[in-house]
């Protein structure tokens, strides 16, 4: 084995100048793997930091807003059993929620809370402290507008009552940072609070970290399971920053296999050129007793020797390319990166598959040099000319027309993602299996379509692509594999970003939405907040109710159509539909909002008295018409039993309402998509549900002067509010980074493109040196019959431009397949055709194979003809 390495590192450095452009060229691939391991992991452990410091080292708050429920010893030794959690801290609120018995003594008192002063709790924004410490026993920490507004300092004294125990004085052991969302909690250490208040082993909310943030799921699955009334604050505006970065990696790592696959396509091509090259080596190794398996063996040590030294390279220019692009990235990425940090197991594992990928690669062109004939490659007989087999041809063919039938009948008839997906696949392998054919026929129809401008050259020129086309065929694929990438890529992130906008656009219809975040059967925020944000002066608001889950009862199956996608659910022995009964405020939404109203009318007095008001659409899905009664039952009236609903009691029976349609509206405008939704007044609502709570609330600041006041002020009202989980929106926060990340993965996009035209450029200049290498002869013979030097030139430059603009033509009519069939797959309905990516990549490409073939071109007329013929 050592002979064969040995003998393999001869035969490289016997060509050093393509030995070198190789390794130059698979290093690049390895540099973009290498990089965008160190640059993604930097970036992930950058904004986790970010994110920690901006919200807490912290994933989970489970427990009770209620005093009177509170987690036992028992349950939380259960939590700290899951094998996701890492870490649980204890929260007591002794008198928190509505219901609680001593609201008249706590009633002026600051919310208590009691804490233990381990790692996990520092992680809350409660214990940001401006100065002092922690609470310890009879110790309190107090707000900060607390300390100002009474003058008190770290040791001061203040008495407190604990209901159902006395009064107690406590220290002043620290004060928290100056926030206007903490002016009315104050800190106690959690041991002693619930001694005070005689609520020992009582915990009412339990802060958890968990390993992993991605099981999140299943951890509060698991809690539901513990009970299913658990309040669970989630972080949501945490994982959303988190997940803001997380949607790169896939993009990163698809990028990364596509120049992977580009690097060892050069490789591929590298070791064909080798083998061509040295024939009567070869031939006299097989003629002195070699076996086949011994000159695979010698190919694949040829690919071990140029892969582990590209790995080395890579490893190298990857490492200080990351610390180049660091200033790069936080502009792109927009997140502050302080350190670069090195993942070494990452990036060994990455190099070992890369340098396997390329290995595995080289097994073709082994095969291929094993099968050599050695009378024949000792002659110099072998046919240069790449001859495909007929079958071959025929099979690529007829898996394109299938690929394209059936995503054609899919659209016609079935309207399956799964099949476009499946048509995908086969397109691509119908390129593998005939890109040879396929490369062959473009270029006989490019010499067709030049002849008139470059007459004889163009014929030569298509000629001499086809008989080099074994060498040819591994570069047409790097260059179609990058004009695949640019035209599917950048036009599905496209029409993502326009779907995305449009739909944040229909979500958002103000510019402001203020987001209770709560459970179906959670209480929204109060009527009082809708309220309060209403009375801002310079400010336009929409309040959306809580809604109740309802079941038809009189539902006429016979207005389901064949293809309806209706749900229907079994509601005692009949098919009825479930809907939603929800209150609006119609004259606030008449003044922000564009309402059509088709029949009937919108008439606050018969919604009062059970009027109800449906869409177009659910006029039509659901049979109902203007006048017609509907009846519906609450959920709450019925059991679920093996697969379908019954009443609870007779009395349930008796809580049927029948009410009538008395308008009929063109959309409802705070729902997205088709609507089946019933729609009364609020104040039905509440006479008859007892609802009256807001699910969300939209508003647009009109006076624009006023604009951070007023953000601020809604900002206070929000974070008075008992509930940590209310999230605020806006619309165009949520646009810009909308327009940021389509930016960020548009700019990895672009450069993981050049990166792979750079291969191709590398390899087709590696390609014609050596075929020219070889043809030397043969163009001192044309330019001894008296062919100028230019014409020489322009001949090699134009048989280069025709490989490249070859695959860059195979790319722009697969990749457009390709990208309709995805697009069809995302439910995008009419056929897209890019025609400005398709226009700069016919126009690229073929620049591309000039000027990788101007030096090898220039240096072969520069070549002594007399010298050239003598050989």
């Amino acid at each position: 084995m050592s002979l064969i390495f040995s003998l393999a590192n001869s035969f490289l450095k016997s060509k050093k100048s393509r030995t070198i452009l190789s390794i130059i060229g698979i290093s690049i691939g390895f540099m973009l793997l290498i990089s965008s391991n160190i640059l993604m992991s930097t970036l992930e452990k950058s904004n986790e930091n970010i994110v920690e410091e901006k919200y807490g080292n912290y994933d989970l708050i489970v427990g009770y807003q209620k005093s009177s429920l509170f987690l036992n010893n028992s349950d939380v030794d259960k939590i700290n059993e899951f094998d996701n959690v890492q870490q649980t801290s204890p929260f007591l609120y002794p008198y928190i929620g509505k219901g609680n018995p001593y609201k008249k003594e706590i009633e002026i008192q600051p919310m208590y809370v009691g804490l233990k002063n381990d790692s996990l709790s520092k992680e809350h924004e409660f214990t940001k402290l401006s100065s002092g410490h922690l609470p310890g026993k009879s110790e309190v920490v107090i707000p900060y507008s607390w300390a100002k507004a009474k003058n008190l300092k770290i040791g001061s004294k203040l008495t407190f009552p604990f209901p159902p125990n006395e009064e107690k004085t406590v220290r002043v052991s620290g004060i928290m940072k100056k926030s206007e969302y903490l002016h009315s909690v104050v800190l106690f250490q959690y041991d002693w609070l619930a001694k005070a208040t005689s609520q020992n082993n009582h915990v009412t909310t339990l802060m958890i970290k968990l390993n992993d943030w991605h099981a999140k799921g299943q951890v509060i699955n698991q809690l539901k399971e513990i009970d299913p009334n658990f309040f669970i604050d989630r972080q949501i505006k945490m994982d959303k920053e988190r997940e803001q970065l997380g949607g790169l990696k896939p993009v990163v790592q698809g990028l990364n296999i596509a120049v992977l696959i580009g690097s060892a396509l050069l490789l591929i091509s590298t070791l064909q050129m080798s083998i061509q090259e040295k024939k009567k080596e070869l031939a006299t190794l097989r003629l002195l007793g070699a076996k086949k398996s011994q000159i695979a063996w010698l190919v694949i040590s040829e690919s071990v020797i140029i892969a582990t030294l590209s790995a080395i390279l890579g490893v190298i220019f990857g490492i200080g390319i990351s610390f180049i692009l660091k200033g790069i990235i936080t502009r792109v990425s927009g997140i502050s990166v302080e350190n670069i940090y090195i993942e070494w197991h990452s990036i060994m594992y990455s190099v070992l598959l890369g340098i396997l990928i390329t290995i595995v690669a080289s097994i073709i062109p082994a095969t291929l040099a094993s099968k050599l004939s050695p009378i024949q490659a000792y002659r110099q007989s072998i046919d240069t000319e790449h001859k495909t087999r007929i079958v071959l041809p025929a099979i690529s063919v007829c898996l394109v027309f299938l690929s394209v039938a059936l995503s054609f009948f899919n659209y016609i008839k079935i309207h399956d993602p799964k099949i476009y997906i499946l048509s995908a696949a086969i397109l691509i392998l119908s390129t593998f299996v005939g890109i040879s054919f396929l490369l062959k026929c473009t270029v006989k129809v490019l010499s067709f379509i030049i002849k008139p401008f470059l007459k004889q050259y163009s014929l030569l020129a298509s000629r001499n692509t086809i008989r080099q086309l074994r060498r040819s065929i591994q570069i047409a694929g790097v260059t179609m594999l990058g004009v695949i990438i640019s035209i599917v890529g950048i036009s599905v992130l496209t029409t993502v970003r326009d779907t995305t906008e449009k739909s944040i656009l229909m979500k958002y219809p103000l510019s402001h939405v203020i987001d209770s975040n709560s459970e179906y059967d959670e209480p929204g925020l109060p009527l009082t907040f809708y309220k309060q944000v209403d009375s801002i002066p310079g400010v336009k608001s929409v309040p959306v109710y809580k809604d109740i889950t309802v079941f038809t009862q009189n539902f006429d199956k016979s207005n389901v159509k064949k293809n309806s996608k209706l749900m229907l659910y079994n509601v005692n022995k009949e098919s009825e539909v479930m809907t939603a009964l929800q209150g609006v405020d119609f004259n606030k939404m008449k003044n922000s909002l564009p309402l059509k109203v088709t029949k009937g009318s919108i008439n606050t007095n018969e919604l009062n008295q059970g009027g109800v008001v449906i869409t177009d659409y659910g006029s039509k899905v659901l049979g109902y018409k203007l006048g017609d009664y509907i009846k519906f039952i609450h959920d709450t009236e019925l059991n679920f039993k093996e697969d379908k609903l019954e009443y609870k009691d007779e009395k349930s029976k008796e809580q049927i309402l029948r009410l009538k349609v008395v308008g009929i509206i063109k959309d409802y405008p705070m729902q997205e998509g088709p609507d089946i939704g019933i729609y009364t007044s609020p104040e039905f609502m509440k006479k008859r549900f007892n609802i009256d709570s807001i699910n969300e609330v939209y508003y647009k600041i009109l006076d624009k002067k006023s604009q951070s006041d007023i953000e601020n002020k809604i900002e206070t009202l929000i974070g008075s509010q008992p509930s940590s989980k209310v999230i605020l929106y806006n619309r165009q926060t949520e646009l810009q980074t909308l327009y940021n990340q389509f930016n960020q993965r548009v700019a990895i996009l672009l450069s993981c493109v050049v990166l792979i035209c750079l291969l191709a450029m590398i390899g087709l200049m590696n390609g014609m040196a050596s075929s020219l290498q070889e043809r030397s002869r043969e163009f001192a013979t044309i330019r001894a019959l008296g062919s100028k030097t230019k014409s020489i030139v322009r001949l090699t430059l134009v048989e280069g431009a025709m490989v490249t603009l070859g695959g860059g033509i195979l790319g722009v009519l697969f990749g457009s397949i390709l990208l309709n069939q995805l697009l069809l797959s995302l439910d995008n309905n009419s056929v897209t055709l890019p025609w400005k990516m398709i226009l700069i990549c016919l126009i690229i490409t073929p620049i591309m194979g000039l000027i990788a073939t101007l030096i090898p071109a220039l240096y072969l007329s520069k070549r002594d003809i007399l010298k050239e013929l003598s050989e």
